[in-house]
């Protein structure tokens, strides 16, 4: 369910984005630092915004908030078909990344390590894989739809998509916790394990001791985790927005774009996989690091990506160590401050 809710967010993710710049810029004379700047200004309202929204996750579940940030981001998209002046897509990008980026890019992080915790590396990576399909799905729809319409009906297009493929599931499926269900993390039955002639320390997840909110606050790993995240947010947020504007300014065909950004989340959906799994077994922190080294190195191709082999080389480099990395991100505060 978790992986449906982030195919959808994968509309308003930066690969999908940087697409519509270069035709909407065009065509209305915008500078790109206008076009870029109100999904800038909605990504910082949207981190205000999680403080209050991750609180109610917690409380409540995520099926309602999600529910209603899937409407809305649909209605966004639906009525970006219909922009005619700059403040149009101010008001509506504003409000499609504060919506992206106070539940969307957080119901990950929030709702499975709820679930699991023995196998919380390999179900954060299955979680993932619906963003990834969608960072590979939509950049792809609209330059189709663009080369054979206009950037209007593709707007429109993927906002019906994001109705279409999640609003319903979510609303029938999603739940807050396995308690809720009648089950401890990672599938454990209750009602099962009460009937059980097994000991019950054979049917028990491992325990886990979690923090509250202040204990967090008052740890020095918390503010480590935190700047080392938000720095790395700074590069893949601008590569993966420009990307595509990037490589064709370099002369490379749109096609050839389009397939260097799906590249990169194909090649991320066995990799975060693995690093998953690898997850379990390998201290978290460490893992973090080796990814923070393989970006640093793949940008290095970037520099250098005026060809069709290089831009696709980028593609691959770039997509295994976010694979890695999107995934622990979410498994590194689990991790350290526990499952509530």
């Amino acid at each position: 369910m978790i992986s449906v809710i982030s195919f959808a967010g994968g509309v308003e993710t930066n690969p999908v984005l940087g697409v519509f710049q270069g035709p909407m810029t065009e065509d209305f004379g915008w500078t790109r630092a206008v076009y870029t700047l109100p999904m800038s200004i909605g990504s910082f309202l949207g981190g205000l915004g999680a403080l209050l929204v991750g609180p109610l996750m917690d409380r409540h579940g995520a099926r309602w908030i999600m529910a209603i940030a899937i409407l809305l981001m649909g209605l966004t998209f639906v009525l970006m078909g219909a922009v005619e002046e700059l403040w149009h897509h101010f008001v509506l990008q504003i409000a499609g990344r504060t919506v992206i980026a106070s539940t969307f890019f957080m119901v990950v992080g929030v709702v499975i390590p709820k679930w699991f915790i023995a196998m919380r590396g390999r179900a954060i990576a299955f979680a993932n894989l619906g963003q990834r399909v969608g960072q590979i799905a939509f950049p792809v729809m609209a330059e189709r739809i663009l080369l054979s319409s206009s950037w209007r009906t593709a707007w429109v297009a993927m906002g019906i998509t994001v109705w279409a493929s999640s609003l319903l599931p979510t609303i029938l499926f999603l739940r807050r916790s396995p308690e809720d269900q009648g089950f401890l993390p990672d599938g454990v039955d209750l009602r099962e394990r009460h009937h059980s002639e097994v000991p019950p320390s054979q049917t028990e997840t491992r325990e886990e001791v979690s923090f509250d909110r202040r204990m967090a606050l008052h740890s020095p790993a918390f503010y480590l985790i935190a700047g080392a995240v938000s720095i790395q947010s700074f590069v893949t947020t601008s590569i993966h927005f420009h990307w595509f504007s990037y490589l064709t300014d370099l002369g490379v065909s749109s096609s050839v774009a389009v397939v260097s950004l799906s590249l990169s989340p194909l090649i991320s959906m066995p990799v975060s996989i693995v690093g998953g799994f690898i997850a379990e077994r390998v201290p978290v922190q460490k893992l973090m690091a080796s990814s923070y080294y393989a970006m640093a190195l793949s940008i290095v191709l970037f520099l250098f990506a005026d060809n069709a082999l290089v831009a696709y080389a980028f593609g691959l480099a770039f997509g295994v160590s976010t694979g890695i990395l999107f995934t622990v991100m979410n498994v590194v505060w689990a991790d350290y401050f526990g499952r509530d």
